[in-house]
């Protein structure tokens, strides 16, 4: 619990149906087992931390992305030009062939 006030609080509900110790240790587990989930939870310099991680690895994925983009345009730049190297030399060759 974050404050006395509220352990109080919770102390008054829980002595209305139990006994003293009973309702000390009903109150008390509780706080226990927040404390144990404040733990848990993140915080607003934790879930920044992870977006900063985030936005770089995005980043990165982003630069490997325009690498093969790149590097994809490349390769069909080059396989066109080879094809159509082709496509003329077989024009040619058959352009020969029917004038001979």
């Amino acid at each position: 619990m974050s404050t006395s006030t509220q352990v109080m609080e919770l102390f008054n509900i829980f002595s209305k149906t139990y006994s003293k110790e009973e309702a000390q240790t009903i109150v008390k587990d509780i706080e226990e087992i927040s404390n144990i989930k404040s733990k848990e939870l993140a915080t607003r310099g934790d879930l920044r931390e992870v977006e900063l991680k985030l936005t770089k690895e995005i980043e990165a994925v982003r630069l490997k992305i325009e690498e093969a983009k790149s590097s994809t345009i490349k390769w069909v730049a080059g396989l066109l030009a080879a094809q159509a190297a082709a496509i003329i030399a077989a024009v040619i060759a058959i352009i020969f062939a029917f004038l001979k």
